[in-house]
C-alpha cells in the first residue's frame, strides 16, 4: 500500500497539458448535443467519449512510464491486481509392484510475486516428498519380507496403496495456505497432511501465536472444547476423556492448523488423537479473525 499510495502521489505532480483538457471537454460538449430530429441511445453517445478518453488516459500513463524515471520506478514496484498464488502439479507419476501402489501428484508454488520465496518452498516439498516415498518403498519391502519370513506367501501380502494429493485452502495478497495430503492404506487407511501457512511479504512460516496473537492458546482451546461438548450431543460422536488421551488443550503454537476460504484458522487432529479412528480426522474452525 505504501508504494501505491507513492505511486499516486508521483501520478498527481504530474501536469497534465490544457490541451488535452480542452480536447476532452470539447469532445464531451459535442457528444452530449441532442439531436432533434432522432435521439441515440445514451450508451451510443457515451461510447466514443470513453473510448478517447481511455486512449487519452493510456497514452499519458506511457509516456510518463518512458519518460519520468520516478514514476516508472514506483510503477515497478506495484503488486499486480488479482495476482493470486497457486499450486500447480509438477511431478505426476504412478509407481506399482507386487509390495506397494503409489499415486503422487507433488505440487509446487507459483505467482507469489516472489521467486526466492517460491525456491526455497518448493525445494522443501520436493526434498519432504522424496523422503515420503523413500520410507514408503522402505516400509512396504519391509512388510512384505515379514510376511515371506512369517511362512505366508505373495498371495498373503496385500500391497501397501499411498495417494499422494493436494489442495489450497486460501490464498490471498498476504497469506497463502495449502495441504499436502498423503493416504496410505494397509490393513486400514491413514491420512498424514504436510500444512504450509505462509505470510508472502516476509516468507515466514506462520504459527498460531502468528495468527491469532499471544492468547492463541486460550482462545483455540475454548472454542475446541466447546465444539466437542456440542458435537458429543450426537450419539454417533464420541470423544475420548482426558484419561483415556483425549483433548486437554494443545501443546503449544505450532499445533497443525490451515486458514480456510473465510480467512479462519482450522485447527486440525489426526485419527486416533482425540477421538476413535472411526471418527476420521478431526477439524475445528475457530472464528476470530487472523492478524494481518
Amino acid at each position: 500500500m505504501k508504494e501505491l499510495e507513492k505511486a499516486k502521489k508521483v501520478y498527481e505532480s504530474i501536469r497534465i497539458p490544457k490541451e488535452l483538457h480542452s480536447a476532452v471537454d470539447e469532445s464531451l460538449n459535442r457528444k452530449y448535443v441532442e439531436n432533434p430530429v432522432k435521439k441515440t441511445s445514451i450508451r451510443h453517445r457515451l461510447f466514443p467519449t470513453i473510448m478517447t478518453t481511455c486512449l487519452a488516459m493510456c497514452c499519458l500513463f506511457v509516456v510518463l512510464v518512458n519518460t519520468n524515471e520516478t514514476f516508472a520506478k514506483t510503477v515497478e514496484n506495484i503488486p499486480i491486481v488479482n495476482q493470486v498464488a497457486k499450486l500447480v502439479t509438477v511431478k505426476s507419476y504412478t509407481e506399482e509392484d507386487d509390495s506397494k501402489l503409489i499415486y503422487a501428484n507433488i505440487p509446487a508454488i507459483e505467482n507469489t510475486g516472489n521467486s526466492d520465496l517460491e525456491q526455497r518452498i518448493n525445494y522443501e516439498i520436493r526434498e519432504k516428498m522424496n523422503s515420503v516415498l523413500e520410507e514408503v518403498n522402505q516400509r512396504a519391502k519391509d512388510y512384505q519380507d515379514a510376511v515371506l519370513a512369517t511362512g505366508g506367501t505373495l498371495e498373503d501380502y496385500n500391497p501397501i496403496h499411498v495417494d499422494i494429493n493436494y489442495e489450497m485452502k486460501y490464498s490471498g495478497e498476504d497469506v497463502v495456505s495449502f495441504v499436502i495430503n498423503k493416504c496410505e492404506t494397509l490393513a486400514s487407511a491413514y491420512t498424514e497432511q504436510y500444512i504450509y501457512n505462509i505470510d508472502l511479504e516476509t516468507g515466514k512460516e506462520l504459527n498460531l501465536r502468528d495468527v491469532l496473537g499471544e492468547d492463541y492458546k486460550e482462545i483455540v482451546d475454548n472454542e475446541i472444547y466447546k465444539q466437542i461438548e456440542e458435537r458429543k450431543k450426537n450419539p454417533d460422536n464420541y470423544y475420548f476423556t482426558q484419561e483415556e488421551g483425549g483433548f486437554a488443550g494443545i501443546e503449544n503454537e505450532y499445533q497443525n492448523f490451515y486458514i480456510n476460504e473465510n480467512r479462519k484458522v482450522v485447527i486440525v487432529f489426526y485419527k486416533y488423537e482425540i477421538a476413535p479412528g472411526s471418527m476420521g480426522m478431526q477439524e475445528f474452525e475457530i472464528p476470530n479473525e487472523i492478524m494481518p
